[in-house]
C-alpha cells in the first residue's frame, strides 16, 4: 500500500512539474505557483502569453521567470525571441539579451539588450533596429525608446530603405521622435551616399505612417529665367478617410506667390475624383515678359480643372470635366511643378482615364457635364458642354450645348411583324451672347428587316425619316422663328460569309472569316439653305452611293489543362483587314461618305488593318489610295512592341496630303540589364526636314535607389536632367537648361 502510496505521488509531482514549466504565464492576482489558475496570465481578451525554452526556470516566491537558450514568448501575432529571458510577473516587465527580436505583425524590433513591458508594448533597447513594414523604413540606433504603441525615440540613429548593415544611402541624425501614424521628426540630419555626407539640414521630416497624416510635403525649390527663383511649398491635409486636400504655395521672385489647391475624393455616394486650382497675382515687370514674348496680364490669373465621376440614384452615371482659364498664355508660362499639364494629367490618371483633352497650343477649353442612364435595349443622355475661349473676341459668338439632350433605342424587334425599328433623337439648346441662338429638336425612327436568303447571303433593307424642329431667335427679327424639314433615307446593305477552321495541333486552331459586304445609300437632295447653321447635323447632304468592299477576320483558339487538370479554352481575334471603295451614282454629291476628288465617281481606296497575334505586338494600320491620282493620299501607322521584361517600343507614323502633315514619332525603353534601362523618343517632320522633339536617357536602378539622366531638345530648348531617386525619400534632381528653366527638385 505505501508502494502505491509513494507511486501516485511521483506520478502528480511530475504531473505537476510538467504543467508548471509548459503552462501559459499565470494571471496577475492568482497565488504563486498555482498551475490550475496560471494559464491566462497576461490574457488579453482570448490571446494569453505562453513562454517556451530549452530551459526554463520558475521562481513561485518572487513569481519570476527565467528563460535560457531559444527562448520564445507569443501571443497569436506577437512574439519575442532571444537567446536569455528573464520575465517577471508581477511588475510584466521581461528582461531580454542575445539576439532579441520582438515582432507585432508585420513590423518588428532587434536589439542586444531590451526590457521590455508586455502590457503597455513599450521599453528600452540597446543597440537596435526598428522596421516599419508600410514604407520600408529601417531605424537604427544606439539607444531606442518605444513610449507606447505607436511612439519612438531614437538616439544617435539612422533611416534607411536599403539593408541596414550595409546602406547604400541613410540618413543620420542625433535623435528623432517616430510616431508610427504620422511622421518622423529628426534633428540634425545628414544625407549620406554610402559612406560620404552629401546634405546637411538642422530639422527633417520623414514619412513614416500607415495611414495618410496630415503635414508638410517635400518641397521643390529652383531658378527659372522667367520665374526667377522659387520654392514650392505642399501641405497635405488628411480631412476626412475619403477625402483629402493638398495646398500649395509657389514663391517666384519675378511672379510673385502662386497658390494652388488640390481636392482628392474616392466617396461611395458623392464618387471619384480630383479637383485643382491654381491662382496668381502677376507681380512680373512688364518689360521681363515683353522679352521673353509674353503680354502682361493685369487681371489675376487662374486655371481651373477637374475629372469627376459618380454614381447618381436610379442607375444614372455622372461624368465631370473641367478645364478653365484666365488667358491664353497661362499653360504656356507654368510648365513644371504642381500647375503643369504633365502634372494634371498623372494627378487624373489616378481617378480615370480622361486626361486634359487640349494641349497647352489650344485656345478653346472645354468643360463638361455629362449624365448617362442605360437600360438594355435603349440609352439617354445629357450632355452640358461649354467651351471656354482663351481669344476673347470669340467669346460672345461661340455655341454653348446648354444642354445637349439625347435618347436612342437600339433595334427591337416588333411583336407582329418580321421587321426591327430603332429610334435615334436629340433635343439641343444652342446659346451664345451674340448671333442666331435657338433649339434644335431632331427624331430619326427607322424600320428594318435582315432577310436570309439561301445559306450565304444576308439582306437588310431599311428606311428611316428624319424630323427635325428649329426654334430660333437674335437673327435681327422679333420674337421667335420657326422653322423645319424631313429627310427621308433608305439604306440597303447585303453580305456573305465564308470561313474555314485550321487545326495544326490538337490544342490550337484558327477560324478565317472572309465577308463580302455591299451598302446602298439614298437621301434625296433637300433644300436646307434657309435653316440655321449651328453644327454639321443642320446639313445632310444627299446620297445615292454605294459602298463595297471586303472583311477579313482571324480568330485563334487554344485549349488546355490548369495544373488542377481543369480543361481551359482561350479565344483571341489575331488579326482584322478591311477593305472598301465607293461609287457615287451622281456625281455631283458635295460630301461622299469617303473622300473622293473633285469629278470623279470612285472614290478613294480605304484600308484599315488590326493585327494583336501575342499581348507582345499591336499593329494598327489605315491607308487611303487615291486611284484617279494613284498614289496613297493618307497613311495612319501604330505599332506597340514590349517583352515580359519590361522592354517596349512604339512607332507612331502619320502622313496627310491635305493639309500637309508627314511626321514619324518613335520612342523606346530597353532593359539592358535588370538595374539599367535605355530609353529615347523622336519625333521627326519629313516635310520640314527637322526633328520637332529628342529626349535620350539612361535609368540605373540598385535596391533602394536609382539614377536618372535625360537629355531633351525641343525647338530652341536644350534641357538636361539629373535626377536621384531614393526609395522611400523620394527624388532629388536637377534641371540644366540652355533656355527656360533651371530647376532643382525634391517629390515626395
Amino acid at each position: 500500500m505505501r508502494r502505491h502510496r509513494l507511486f501516485l505521488l511521483i506520478w502528480f509531482a511530475t504531473l505537476g512539474l510538467a504543467a508548471l514549466l509548459w503552462r501559459p504565464l499565470c494571471p496577475e492576482g492568482h497565488a504563486a505557483g498555482d498551475p490550475s489558475q496560471a494559464k491566462n496570465f497576461f490574457s488579453q481578451g482570448d490571446s494569453p502569453w505562453s513562454i517556451e525554452a530549452q530551459t526554463l526556470r520558475y521562481d513561485a516566491v518572487n513569481r519570476i521567470y527565467q528563460a535560457e537558450r531559444d527562448v520564445r514568448i507569443t501571443s497569436q501575432d506577437k512574439s519575442i525571441r532571444a537567446d536569455w529571458a528573464q520575465v517577471d510577473l508581477d511588475r510584466q516587465e521581461a528582461q531580454l539579451a542575445g539576439s532579441v527580436r520582438i515582432q507585432y505583425g508585420s513590423d518588428w524590433l532587434t536589439g542586444d539588450k531590451v526590457i521590455w513591458h508586455l502590457d503597455t508594448e513599450t521599453g528600452w533597447v540597446d543597440g537596435g533596429t526598428v522596421y516599419f513594414s508600410e514604407n520600408g523604413f529601417y531605424v537604427s540606433g544606439k539607444s531606442i525608446t518605444k513610449r507606447g504603441p505607436d511612439r519612438y525615440h531614437v538616439t544617435r540613429g539612422t533611416l534607411t530603405t536599403c539593408d541596414p548593415s550595409s546602406p547604400d544611402w541613410s540618413v543620420s541624425f542625433a535623435d528623432m521622435d517616430v510616431t508610427v501614424d504620422g511622421l518622423g521628426w529628426a534633428k540634425h540630419g545628414v544625407l549620406r551616399l554610402g559612406k560620404i555626407p552629401v546634405f546637411y539640414t538642422p530639422f527633417a521630416l520623414f514619412p513614416v505612417n500607415r495611414e495618410r497624416q496630415s503635414g508638410f510635403l517635400m518641397p521643390s525649390f529652383g531658378s527659372s529665367t522667367l520665374h526667377g527663383p522659387y520654392v514650392e511649398v505642399p501641405f497635405y491635409w488628411a480631412w476626412r478617410q475619403d477625402m483629402d486636400w493638398t495646398f500649395s504655395v509657389n514663391a517666384m521672385e519675378k511672379r510673385g506667390a502662386m497658390l494652388g489647391a488640390e481636392y482628392r475624393i474616392a466617396h461611395a455616394t458623392l464618387g471619384e475624383g480630383v479637383w485643382m486650382l491654381n491662382v496668381l497675382e502677376d507681380q512680373a515687370d512688364r518689360e521681363h515678359l515683353a522679352d521673353k514674348g509674353y503680354p502682361f496680364q493685369e487681371k489675376d490669373r487662374y486655371w481651373l480643372r477637374a475629372r469627376h465621376s459618380a454614381a447618381l440614384p436610379h442607375g444614372v452615371e455622372m461624368f465631370v470635366d473641367v478645364d478653365m482659364v484666365s488667358d491664353r498664355h497661362f499653360l504656356k508660362e507654368f510648365q513644371s511643378g504642381s500647375v503643369s499639364q504633365s502634372a494634371t494629367n498623372r494627378a487624373f490618371r489616378r481617378v480615370s482615364q480622361r486626361e486634359i483633352l487640349n494641349d497647352e497650343t489650344v485656345t478653346s477649353r472645354e468643360s463638361s457635364l455629362y449624365l448617362l442612364r442605360r437600360w438594355e435595349s435603349a440609352a439617354a443622355s445629357m450632355d452640358v458642354r461649354y467651351w471656354d475661349q482663351l481669344d476673347r473676341s470669340l467669346d460672345e459668338t461661340t455655341l454653348q450645348h446648354l444642354p445637349y439632350i439625347r435618347a436612342a433605342m437600339t433595334p427591337s424587334l416588333l411583336e407582329s411583324w418580321p421587321a426591327y425599328y430603332a429610334v435615334d433623337s436629340s433635343v439641343v439648346h444652342f446659346w451664345r451672347p451674340e448671333g442666331e441662338k435657338g433649339v434644335r429638336t431632331d427624331i430619326a425612327p427607322s424600320l428594318s428587316s435582315p432577310l436570309q436568303w439561301f445559306p450565304y447571303l444576308t439582306v437588310e433593307p431599311s428606311v428611316g425619316l428624319r424630323s427635325t424642329l428649329y426654334q430660333t431667335d437674335g437673327n435681327g427679327t422679333e420674337g421667335s422663328a420657326f422653322d423645319s424639314r424631313w429627310v427621308p433615307e433608305a439604306r440597303l446593305s447585303a453580305s456573305t460569309r465564308l470561313e474555314r477552321v485550321y487545326r495544326p495541333s490538337d490544342t490550337f486552331a484558327v477560324q478565317h472569316v472572309v465577308r463580302p459586304d455591299v451598302f446602298y445609300t439614298y437621301i434625296p437632295d433637300i433644300d436646307q439653305s434657309d435653316l440655321p447653321l449651328f453644327d454639321s447635323l443642320d446639313r445632310i447632304s444627299r446620297q445615292n452611293t454605294v459602298i463595297y468592299g471586303l472583311s477579313s477576320f482571324f480568330t485563334t483558339k487554344k485549349t488546355g489543362f490548369t495544373g488542377t487538370k481543369e480543361p481551359w479554352t482561350a479565344y483571341r481575334e489575331w488579326a482584322r483587314v478591311g477593305v472598301h471603295q465607293a461609287y457615287l451614282l451622281d456625281g455631283d454629291i458635295e460630301k461622299p461618305p469617303i473622300e473622293t476628288q473633285p469629278g470623279k465617281r470612285f472614290s478613294d481606296v480605304q484600308l484599315a488593318v488590326d493585327i494583336t497575334p501575342e499581348r507582345y505586338l499591336t499593329l494598327s494600320y489605315d491607308a487611303t489610295y487615291s486611284p484617279s491620282q494613284t498614289r496613297t493620299t493618307l497613311h495612319d501607322l501604330s505599332l506597340w512592341l514590349n517583352s515580359h521584361r519590361g522592354d517596349w517600343a512604339h512607332v507612331t507614323y502619320r502622313y496627310r496630303q491635305d493639309p500637309s502633315v508627314d511626321e514619324l514619332i518613335g520612342s523606346a525603353a530597353v532593359q539592358v540589364h535588370p538595374r539599367l534601362s535605355l530609353y529615347a523618343l523622336y519625333d521627326y517632320s519629313f516635310e520640314k526636314q527637322d526633328s520637332f522633339k529628342q529626349v535620350y536617357g539612361v535609368q540605373y536602378r540598385h535596391g533602394c535607389w536609382g539614377i536618372r539622366v535625360s537629355y531633351r531638345e525641343e525647338a530652341e530648348d536644350r534641357e538636361i536632367t539629373l535626377a536621384l531617386v531614393l526609395v522611400g525619400l523620394g527624388q532629388i534632381g536637377g534641371t540644366f537648361a540652355q533656355e527656360g528653366d533651371l530647376a532643382l527638385s525634391t517629390t515626395p
